[in-house]
């Protein structure tokens, strides 16, 4: 039975060194190609701020012609209800 207090003897090759460093090497080069795609992220977050901003008038525009159109329909409603 092994106890936790007994160190567990690993035996380490320089093959599985130089696996693990060509793991990690595969790694590095994956996340390193992941990170230039990251590069015009502020330039694209911006584009799309501006765009939001240019197109911001679109729904007050849309809430007030709705609301008019409303306000119209109810005053036409009452008109026919009172005579």
């Amino acid at each position: 039975m092994i106890d936790d207090t007994q160190p567990v003897h690993v035996r380490v090759t320089l093959q599985t060194i130089y696996d693990k460093q060509l793991d990690n090497e595969k790694l590095l080069v994956r996340t390193l190609e992941r990170l230039d795609g990251l590069s015009d992220v502020p330039d694209r977050l911006r584009s799309v701020e501006n765009k939001q901003a240019e197109y911001a008038w679109v729904p007050r525009v849309v809430m007030t012609s709705l609301t008019a159109g409303l306000a119209g329909l109810a005053t036409a409603l009452f008109g026919l209800v009172v005579r």
